[in-house]
């Protein structure tokens, strides 16, 4: 989840739209493909159903949507509103009642008939490159347990679930030894199996984005090695900021290097503005001046593009900086800033 490319903007739109179920952000996030991008047709695998996908009605950003309209902020609490309406993964990390929560989530999905997205991070040694989110998790043994535990929690729900991202770029990038890399793919492996032979969850390993690695192939044989065939696909842009077309030249290209016959799901939660060029660092933690993205949907329209996912929860912080709390804690103030960045889009 880290790295930032500066790829030049061509211009953006917004349009909110109202549904049903909640509201909804069509933001055109723009950027040209990098000059001498192939936009490979790779076989890849058949589109998904077309389904609505799940927003947890309980986010605390409504809290602070209530909040800021009694303090007279009616415009930054309206985006507030819309962003808590927006379909946003439930991330499951470690923590005591998650699987029960996620069970809920699955239950709730399914009576709705919407698809609810859940991200595994709970992997030894996480985030060994950023370190921000690192947690010593709960040994190898452990994660066998708790990764049987998930499974057992989905069910035969139709979920989608985003595996450990940081994990298998954090490989790539040399961050943990080789003796932790070899455990964190034996690791991989097991959770792609245990978690892509349920009935109907489509699983999804995440590959990191554009800024991390300018060639994409590069990352085709470690993929491999951590069981991507035993899901869907692999997941692209968590919790960064790279402009969507970037993310999906690039995606696509990565499918090619693959051989087709993958999917991939792209995080808008915050790419509306692009990533991040100023002077704070590093550059994908909280970086100020964001605005959420592309709407989530199923089957978005690029070839080889399964969905557009909020999967980093825009009410969430990236870790201690530029005046964050904790990785993963709820903080107000930064998604206020989204908020506020959605208002600033030209319409």
């Amino acid at each position: 989840m880290r790295g930032a490319q500066d790829v030049r903007r061509t211009g953006c739109a917004l349009a909110l739209t109202c549904a049903a179920a909640a509201s909804a952000f069509l933001v055109a996030a723009c950027g040209p493909a990098p000059p001498g991008d192939p936009r490979p047709g790779p076989a890849t695998a058949s589109r998904l159903p077309d389904a609505r996908l799940y927003a947890d009605p309980d986010h605390r950003l409504y809290g602070t949507a209530a909040q800021l309209r009694a303090e007279v902020q009616p415009a930054v609490a309206a985006g507030m509103t819309a962003i808590a309406q927006t379909p946003a993964a439930i991330w499951a990390t470690g923590q005591p009642g998650e699987m029960q929560k996620i069970r809920q989530v699955t239950l709730a999905g399914t009576q709705a008939h919407a698809i609810p997205v859940i991200v595994a991070y709970n992997l030894p040694g996480r985030d060994a490159c950023g370190k921000f989110s690192g947690s010593p998790g709960p040994g190898s043994a452990g994660y066998l347990t708790w990764i049987n535990q998930l499974a057992a929690a989905i069910g035969g729900g139709d979920d989608i679930v985003i595996v450990e991202p940081d994990a298998l770029p954090d490989i790539v990038r040399g961050c943990p030894s080789p003796e932790q890399a070899a455990e964190r793919y034996r690791l991989l492996r097991y959770a792609m199996s245990r978690l892509g032979g349920l009935p109907h969850a489509q699983v999804y390993l995440d590959a990191g984005n554009p800024g991390m690695f300018g060639n994409p192939a590069r990352l085709a044989g470690p993929l491999l090695a951590a069981g991507i065939r035993a899901g869907r696909g692999f997941a692209a842009n968590v919790a960064n900021f790279q402009w969507t077309a970037a993310v999906v030249t690039w995606s696509q290209r990565l499918e090619a290097a693959l051989g087709g016959g993958v999917g991939a799901v792209i995080d808008t939660s915050r790419n509306g503005n692009g990533p991040y060029t100023g002077p704070d660092a590093p550059q994908w933690c909280n970086p100020p001046g964001r605005a959420p993205g592309p709407a989530p949907r199923i089957n978005p329209g690029p070839p080889g593009i399964d969905a557009y996912l909020w999967i980093k929860d825009p009410g969430a912080s990236d870790g201690p900086c530029n005046g964050g709390p904790a990785a993963g804690q709820y903080w107000a103030g930064y998604a206020e800033q989204l908020a506020q960045g959605l208002i600033r889009l030209p319409r």
